[in-house]
């Protein structure tokens, strides 16, 4: 009736290897102890083919000496490419923070609270607008402003919550965990563009 499938992953690291630049192998060498064994092996081979190295023997040079990885809050992206895809990402995820104030300002506005309406309102655009030049190209200014925002954000929604007649823990661990999250992405764009 019903079988089950044995369904073996295929592991193609030849197209991957191949494929690779001579920088990008070089860096698969200088890793070599942190991907698979068979990963690594064909790298090898790839990079004595293309004279890159003549020998296994080398992978002892210092210029291939392989790499420690240490554990980061933040972590080290060495390829641009990868950093501009990661940047784009970080402020696409703000642009969509800044849906909920454009809301919550609109709500505002239709139950009669015009100037706190308003200025959420604003809040909101100033905020996607920000967010949207961080998906253009990185500036610190957008990331400085958009960390006062957030800290901002942060003191009116916990305002509100702790005027409220009542309210839950959750209504706190959300606050905190998605202004936490903001956080963590404006210190990693921050971050990344140090480097």
């Amino acid at each position: 009736m019903w079988h089950k499938r044995s369904v073996k992953p295929e592991l193609d690291f030849k197209k991957n290897i191949l494929d690779c630049s001579d920088e990008q192998l070089i860096e698969i060498l200088k890793l070599r102890k942190h991907y698979q064994p068979e990963a690594a092996k064909l790298a090898v081979q790839e990079a004595i083919r293309r004279k890159i190295i003549y020998s296994e023997q080398d992978l002892m040079a210092e210029e291939f000496r392989c790499e420690e990885l240490h554990f980061s809050f933040f972590p080290c992206i060495k390829r641009q490419e990868n950093r501009v895809k990661i940047r784009r990402s970080i402020a696409r995820s703000l642009v969509l923070c800044g849906v909920l104030p454009l809301v919550f300002g609109l709500m505002e506005i239709k139950a009669g609270k015009l100037p706190e309406g308003l200025l959420v309102l604003l809040f909101g655009v100033f905020w996607i607008i920000s967010s949207a030049q961080l998906v253009k190209a990185y500036h610190q200014l957008f990331v400085k402003s958009l960390m006062i925002g957030a800290v901002t954000a942060l003191v009116f929604i916990s305002y509100h919550i702790l005027s409220m007649s009542s309210f839950s823990l959750m209504d706190i661990f959300l606050l905190l965990a998605i202004t936490g999250f903001i956080f963590y992405g404006l210190l990693f764009l921050q971050k990344m563009h140090q480097k």
